[in-house]
């Protein structure tokens, strides 16, 4: 399987897209988490929506779904909207007293955990979809909907996924939760995809750093001045670069050498490919990562054979 970098900037990046992988298997393609800026990605890969066979959405945050509603329109079967009283009459006729399904033959499918799948409509895409000249859509106007409950894989091409719930945001006393991807097949190496994460529980997760031979990590880089080596602040919402690498400063859980030795890092601020730290210090961050054990930061455009 073929891992593409389409996006591996943070929520504000414009050099980097927004975080997101394409994979490639058999001739088909499943992309993982759709940002506001990943539809702009996938034409700067040469890649067209129609290509796209599956989605994932690890979780609600605009930067991993904000290119959904542009992927839905792009995609939907125009000609199949109706244009009358009698066309609606039809489609509701088709919808609700046929079996069957609603949306057309360009329509990739949408995964996702069975809450989430239901939030990201309810709470953000339904905004922008539901208003359809003519008729009330749905999300299964748009999508073919996969939800996948708690403990339960996926499989694709092959593959099986299994989804890893880690804590991305404590709102309060809540959890907002993001959903990882555990990748594997007989034969093959194991890739696991964090997606947005804290670095508050790595004892939790430690058992799937250990199982994957590839790691794609969520690694933020505000507030690590490189000049001193030290970490100054943090969002709190993401790993940071300091605690992954284990500074000192961080005062944080040490991972081992073996599994950072697997770490390829993303969703990083832009300053990291100008050769700088969010206090204006010049650094390479690549020759950082090298001496802090990782196997480095990732960039947009590359590929990974696993």
């Amino acid at each position: 399987m073929k891992i593409r970098i389409i996006g591996c900037g943070n929520a504000f990046s414009y050099i980097n897209f927004n975080q997101s992988f394409v994979l490639e298997e058999g001739g088909r393609r499943m992309l993982i988490d759709c940002g506001s800026r990943v539809p702009l990605a996938l034409i700067n890969a040469g890649i067209k929506p129609a290509e796209i066979d599956t989605i994932y959405i690890s979780h609600a945050h605009a930067d991993h779904i904000g290119g959904l509603e542009e992927i839905a329109f792009s995609l939907y079967d125009w000609a199949r909207r109706p244009r009358s009283w009698d066309d609606y009459a039809a489609v509701v006729k088709r919808d609700y007293f046929e079996p069957g399904v609603t949306y057309g033959p360009y329509a990739p499918k949408l995964i996702a955990n069975e809450k989430l799948l239901e939030e990201l409509w309810n709470y953000s895409l339904r905004g922008g979809l539901d208003s359809m000249e003519g008729f009330d859509s749905t999300l299964e106007t748009f999508f073919q909907p996969v939800p996948v409950k708690a403990n339960v894989p996926f499989y694709w091409q092959g593959w099986r996924f299994d989804l890893i719930q880690q804590i991305h945001i404590m709102t309060g006393s809540i959890i907002k939760y993001t959903f990882g991807l555990l990748a594997s097949k007989t034969g093959s190496k194991t890739v696991y995809f964090t997606t947005d994460s804290q670095h508050c529980s790595p004892r939790q997760v430690e058992i799937f750093y250990k199982r994957a031979d590839l790691i794609f990590q969520d690694c933020e880089c505000t507030g690590v001045d490189t000049g001193s080596r030290e970490f100054k602040f943090g969002s709190g919402v993401h790993a940071s670069y300091a605690q992954l690498a284990g500074w000192p400063s961080a005062n944080s859980v040490k991972l081992s050498p073996e599994i950072k030795a697997k770490m390829l890092l993303d969703h990083y601020q832009d300053f990291v490919s100008k050769m700088k730290d969010g206090f204006g210090n010049d650094c390479d961050w690549y020759q950082l990562a090298a001496e802090d054990g990782f196997k480095g930061f990732v960039a947009v455009g590359e590929t990974y054979e696993v």
